[in-house]
């Protein structure tokens, strides 16, 4: 016998309440009252030693009907066999562990593993289970068992041998962007049949789940109904983390030039107190020390000191996390770049196609370019200049002797840009065949009744990739009062990039070798078109000298995991010691390099070498942690995962419920209890009844 309701048996204990009544002393039978006792108050009836009880049957009908009914309520069952032995089907889940550079604090991270074993001891053995981490993205540790007939057990028992191995990277986190792989992975596995489409699917992720976790892309994410995430989120036993940030005088170009640093203060800090310092692999450097104040949730700007010889790093002292402290500092060198310009003579300084072109601001913080006018006996020696990148030139008489220098320049990875500003240019049609190598292209002049617009653009082109936002795509207000009109005869290899609204081509590419030649059948000058004096006039020109973005690169710090542009595949890469780095720190792609590790690197291109840091991601640095509800509010179900036992109580209670709506004994224990009820309201007025008249005899 069983309750399924307990507590409330305990209103049983309401029987005292007749028992009481029963043992209190009423008034005598036959009073005869007096005229002298009409101002006296009646004394209250009380229990004394002499009290007993009268009617004992009367009592024992009335202790019964409130035990009956108070037992009704407690909802009583006959037990059964089965439900002490309750088998359950096994649950497909997916551990997700949370392997972010933030993770690498201490105890966050030993608690979040100590998170993981609690969960795998509570499991069921038939619980199939994969671990996979999250960082930048989704990779796995133990992966979805794709036949789903092999033992639930082994899949425990490989991600407990497994999870001793996983370790904190140092990649920026992007939750989202694991969740919804994950969430589609084991929806995908449903449809396929690779797992139980009948059980349960649970994620449970394990992370701290700080400020810049990456969350905002499950927004409009349509999260699968059947799929239950638990969230287990871990904190430090120390809040909060400051964040250094190097600020450099750019506009310098010394090694020694002022640096500034900007120091931001998590909301939830305790701690306002710091010290910056030089320092180097080593640590901090001795009379380098400032002490800095930053309430919490506040940023401070100070500048630091002269930098002391071999100081490659300023670090940050006296937060809760010391991992993201180092703020390295490189040895910019800059690379001098020429671009070659060879223009005619103009009747004003702004018609000359040089004007616009040296005044653009075309150097970088690691590329100084400049503009170096050339004659036609210079061009052969410009060419061959390692420092010249790019040549600009006009078809003037004379450059029909330097095409196959020219190409050649090209084939070895230079660039070549054909300006036809002129009308009427006698030269112009046999310097475009010759230089494009095509003798079919034919240069004459378009008819233009006022002036013509951009009709065509190709936005996968360097040049305009820029402005493929439709906010930045209006080229309506570029005008052009005169151009050349080009007929480019098919298989030539030669690209349209650019066509005006009467669909004649505005700007050609062709490929050659490693470099490019170009041609812009108008002018930039203002006596020709507006485009100069456009605010796109500067990203179409960087576009044209460096199509491939290898010169852009406007900065030297980077942050790990971060894609960088190479400038040849040709490269060797020294750590700070001058060691030659490991897979393990870099991954060289054909055309970019990501570093793993924060660090000073070294770049070598041949006899070229380029020094770059890599520091830890700027929002790994703010820790203040994130409420958990935050998933529901974009769409995603919550949920607890309950351990082995907690899934079969709950299942036992819902067996014990079924089996007590079966079994309804609390109706019969009702209608006894009425039935009770209805004997002693009989018994009651019988005996009321019975002393009545024999008190009425005597």
């Amino acid at each position: 016998m069983g309750l399924l309701a307990p507590l409330y048996a305990l209103a049983a204990l309401a029987v005292a309440g007749p028992i009481i009544f029963h043992l209190i002393r009423r008034q005598p039978q036959g009073q005869q009252q007096f005229s002298s006792l009409m101002f006296l108050q009646p004394s209250p009836p009380t229990l004394t030693r002499r009290s007993r009880v009268d009617q004992w049957l009367l009592l024992l009908l009335r202790a019964l009907a409130i035990a009956l009914i108070a037992f009704a309520f407690a909802r009583p069952y006959v037990r059964e066999e089965s439900i002490l032995n309750i088998n359950l089907d096994g649950r497909n889940l997916v551990l997700l562990l949370d392997t972010s550079a933030s993770m690498k604090r201490e105890d966050v991270w030993k608690n979040a593993q100590a998170e993981l074993k609690t969960i795998l001891d509570g499991l069921s053995p038939e619980d199939r289970v994969s671990l996979y981490t999250i960082d930048r993205g989704l990779s796995p540790v133990v992966p979805l068992e794709s036949d789903r007939f092999s033992d639930p057990s082994a899949t425990q028992s490989s991600v407990r041998q497994a999870l001793s191995d996983v370790e904190p990277t140092w990649f920026a986190s992007q939750l989202a962007k694991g969740l919804t792989a994950t969430a589609d992975m084991l929806s995908a596995a449903e449809i396929s049949d690779a797992v139980f489409a009948g059980r349960s699917s649970e994620i449970v992720l394990v992370t701290d789940l700080q400020a810049k976790a990456g969350l905002e892309a499950l927004q409009g994410y349509p999260w699968p109904e059947k799929i239950q995430l638990d969230v287990r989120q871990i904190l430090p036993a120390e809040p909060g983390n400051a964040r250094a940030n190097l600020i450099r005088d750019e506009a310098s170009d010394e090694a020694d030039a002022p640096y500034r640093v900007r120091i931001e203060n998590n909301p939830d800090s305790e701690k306002q107190t710091f010290e910056l310092a030089w320092g180097d692999s080593r640590g901090p450097i001795d009379g380098t020390y400032s002490r800095v104040q930053v309430p919490a949730g506040q940023v401070r700007v100070l500048p630091m000191t002269s930098r002391p010889s071999g100081a490659d790093r300023i670090k940050l002292l006296g937060d809760a996390w010391q991992d993201d402290n180092d703020v390295f500092v490189t040895d910019v060198e800059k690379i001098h770049q020429s671009i070659a310009l060879l223009s005619r003579k103009a009747d004003k300084p702004e018609n000359d196609a040089g004007f616009f072109l040296e005044k653009a601001p075309l150097s970088t913080a690691l590329v100084d370019r400049e503009v170096t006018r050339v004659d036609m006996s210079e061009l052969s020696g410009v060419l061959g200049d390692e420092a010249t990148r790019s040549v600009v030139l006009e078809p003037i008489s004379g450059v029909e002797a330097h095409i196959e220098a020219l190409r050649k320049f090209a084939e070895g990875g230079g660039t070549i840009l054909l300006l036809l500003s002129q009308s009427e240019d006698a030269t112009a049609n046999g310097i475009v065949q010759k230089l494009f190598d095509a003798p079919g292209i034919e240069v004459g002049e378009a008819k233009t009744e006022d002036y013509s617009l951009i009709g065509w653009l190709d936005y996968r082109s360097p040049v305009f990739a820029p402005f493929a936002d439709p906010r930045f795509n209006d080229f309506s207000k570029i005008r052009f009062w005169s151009h050349r009109k080009v007929t480019v005869p098919e298989d030539t290899g030669i690209k349209t990039v650019a066509k005006f609204d009467d669909l004649t081509p505005l700007l050609l590419r062709q490929s050659v070798g490693g470099g490019n030649v170009w041609m812009l059948s108008a002018g930039w000058q203002p006596s020709g078109s507006g485009l100069a004096l456009s605010s796109k006039f500067l990203p179409i020109l960087v576009g044209l000298l460096d199509p491939a973005g290898k010169l852009e690169q406007t900065q030297a710090t980077f942050e790990v995991g971060e894609s960088i542009a190479l400038n040849s595949p040709d490269i060797r890469i020294l750590d700070i010691s001058g060691e030659q780095v490991d897979d393990a720190t870099v991954q060289i792609g054909t055309q970019d390099v990501q570093f793993f590790k924060p660090g000073i690197f070294t770049l070598h291109y041949g006899d070229v070498a380029q020094q770059i840091a890599v520091q830890v991601s700027a929002a790994e640095g703010q820790l203040t942690p994130q409420d958990k509800d935050l998933f529901e509010q974009y769409g995603v179900a919550l949920g607890k995962l309950k351990t082995d036992t907690q899934r079969k109580d709950s299942a036992r209670q819902m067996q014990i419920e079924e089996l007590e709506q079966k079994q309804r004994m609390w109706q019969w224990l009702i209608a006894a209890g009425l039935v009770v009820l209805a004997v002693e309201t009989l018994l009651g007025g019988w005996i009321a009844r019975a002393n009545a008249a024999r008190a009425a005899t005597t």
